[in-house]
Order: C-alpha cells, then structure tokens, then sequence
C-alpha cells in the first residue's frame, strides 16, 4: 500500500528526468563502443530519392527472398561457415591505422555495440495493431536482361558481362490475425544503375538492353507468407510469444536449428546469423529483440566494420560474419534507436543483394503506414 501511495505522489516530470538521464546514458556507452571508424570500400549505389527515414521495425518473411538469386545465396550460404574472425578489425577492438593525422582510430567493438544495443531495445516501448508492415528499398545485382532471356542466351553467358544493379521498393501489411486479407505491393520506384562507368558504358555498347521491369504491382491475399525460411514453426502470431531472456531465447534458438530443414547443410553461426535478420523485422517484443542482441553478443567471428551508409543514406553501425567460400553477410544497426537499418549479401567485396529497411512497424488500416 505504501508503495502505491508513494507512487501516485510521485511527481511526473521525475519520469522524464528518468529518460533524460536514460538517453545520456546510452550516448555515453554508444560513444564508449566505437569512435571514428575507417573508411568502408566504394559500393555502387542509386540517386538521392524521397523516403520515410522513420524507425526501421520488421522486415520481410525472410532474409534472401529475391528471387532466383535469393535461393542462390540461400543455397551457397549453408555450405560452411567460419567460426573465426572474418575480414576486417578484430571483433575484440583492434586499432586500424589512421588515414588523416597518423593518429590511430577504433571501430566499433562488435559486442560492445550489440550488447548496448540490447539495453536500448529492452526500453523500446511494446507496440501492437491489426497489420505489421514493412517498407523495403531493394537492390541487387542484375545476371540477365529480361529483353535477352532466350534459351541460347542463358547456355551462353551465366551473367551480364558489365555489373548493373536494380532498386525498387516493396511494401507489405501483413494480417496478424488469420484469415484476414493483407497486401503486397512492389516494384515502386524503379532505377538502375551501374558498379561503374565503364560498367555503364559496356552496357551502352550492347545496345543498352532494358533491365528492369517498371511496372507497379499491387495484390491483395490472405495467405500467410513464411515468416523464415530457416523455422517453418515461426508464425506472425506465436512470434510475440519468444522467450524474452537471453538463456531462454537461446534454448529455443538451438532447438528450432537442430529441427531446421536447412541446418543438415548449415553451421550454427549461419543459421543464427538469418534467423536474427527474421526475427529483427518480425514483430517480437522488446524483451525477445534485446535477448537477440545478447545472444548474437556471446557469437565467434561477427566484425564489426565501423560507421556505414545504407542504400537510402542513413547512417549505423555494420556488423559482419563471413562463410568460407568469401560470402559476407552484413547488417547495418542504428546506434541510437538499435533498429536494423539494412541487411547485404557481398561476394570478394562484390554487393550481390542490399535490402534497407525504410520503415516498419504496426498498423490498423490496410493501405496506410505506420504513423511516426
């Protein structure tokens, strides 16, 4: 009773002086896990374009749905992978030489940063609604011209000879309750472009071969799409319901691997690596993404790549894991919110897939985003 009546006379603005403090705070452990990164290599990305830049919050059914390309990566991305260090500083916080004053700088400690990242997703407040929806700007790399798919054309080339790359956005409200209708709409804003000029000259010299389809496509359904490829048990709905302690979220993570149709093929870094894209952009509680954050924290051979831009120009912290036949998986997390700003898929430094996630999150109206 007493703790009742201290609380009702409790005065509100100690509440915000609370969250002030609070948000001090995760500035000063952000800083603490990273300073001036080095510079990221050049990757071919689109013009400037209009976007939502609100909080990233959920994400496709899963992590390389992009067509053929994906069930190529999908497929390459089980074979092994290396539990050591991959390319890049070492996870622990290793010093890179300077590229100004001779100074040397550090990247961000990768689980340093997640492990900050799961405190600031804990008090992340709960949300809910009738639809999750997920906005995507996709880009990936361009094997063949829809122009020149003839069967003499696929037996003699396997791709373009000139690097291009296709953007386009994707949006989705998915029902979270069965039965209802929900909505896919794609292949808005479509552009292409090209690793290089030479690359966009080779593409003029073969005739400058259309690349895209760009016509918008709009579908109502009330089918229930994969939630991840890897957990066929993982619904839209019993995805709420994870275990919200990192132990326990664990436990469960290794009983769905062993029960993965894919996890004969795959190693257990690969399979969490995936499953934590899904589950990053599913709607899971606050308590569920702070435990992933902890248990990718306790992972062998995630780098952290320092500060890096997403295809839409926001800024975050890029994690990395690679596989032994050079395939890089990368996420892109904003240091401030620890939302999933972009997740790519690159080969010898080559960017095969780049997926950011330009909005996401509840709503109650099919056809109407999320208000910020």
């Amino acid at each position: 009773m007493d703790d009742r009546m201290f609380a009702r006379l409790r005065p509100s603005e100690l509440d915000e002086l609370t969250e002030d403090g609070y948000r001090r705070r995760r500035a000063d452990d952000l800083a603490r896990a990273f300073a001036t990164p080095h510079a990221e290599p050049a990757r071919p990305t689109e013009p400037a374009r209009p976007a939502r830049l609100a909080r990233p919050r959920s994400r496709r059914p899963y992590f390389l749905m992009a067509g053929t390309l994906a069930a190529g990566l999908a497929a390459a991305a089980v074979v092994v992978v290396t539990t050591g260090g991959g390319p890049g500083p070492d996870p622990g916080g290793a010093v890179v030489a300077s590229t100004t004053q001779g100074a040397p700088e550090r990247v961000a400690d990768a689980r340093m940063f997640l492990l900050a990242a799961a405190s600031t997703a804990r008090r992340e407040p709960a949300d809910s609604g009738r639809y999750w929806y997920v906005n995507e700007r996709t880009m990936q790399k361009v094997y063949n011209a829809p122009s020149e798919h003839t069967a003499e054309i696929k037996a003699k080339s396997a791709e373009l000879p000139y690097a291009a790359y296709l953007a386009d956005t994707r949006e989705t409200w998915r029902a979270m309750k069965a039965g209802e209708t929900g909505r896919r709409a794609s292949n808005q804003d479509v552009a292409v472009t090209f690793g290089s000029p030479q690359d966009e000259a080779a593409w003029k010299a073969a005739g400058s071969p259309e690349l895209a389809d760009d016509k918008p496509r709009t579908a109502d359904d009330a089918f229930e799409p994969i939630l991840s490829i890897d957990n066929p048990s993982l619904t839209l709905r019993n995805v709420t319901k994870l275990p919200t302690g990192k132990d326990g979220l664990k436990r469960h993570l290794d009983d769905l691997w062993k029960r993965s149709p894919n996890s004969a093929g795959s190693g257990k870094a690969v399979y969490l690596w995936q499953t934590g894209v899904d589950l990053m952009t599913a709607p899971i509680t606050p308590g569920t993404r702070s435990a992933l954050f902890k248990v990718l924290a306790d992972q062998p051979g995630i780098t952290s790549q320092g500060e890096a831009k997403d295809v839409l120009g926001r800024t975050g912290v890029a994690l990395s894991s690679s596989t032994a036949d050079a395939l890089t998986f990368r996420l892109i997390i904003d240091p401030q919110t620890a939302e999933l700003l972009e997740y790519d898929v690159v080969e010898k430094g080559v960017p095969l897939l780049r997926v950011a996630l330009a909005d996401m999150g509840f709503t109650d109206r099919l056809g109407e985003r999320p208000k910020d």
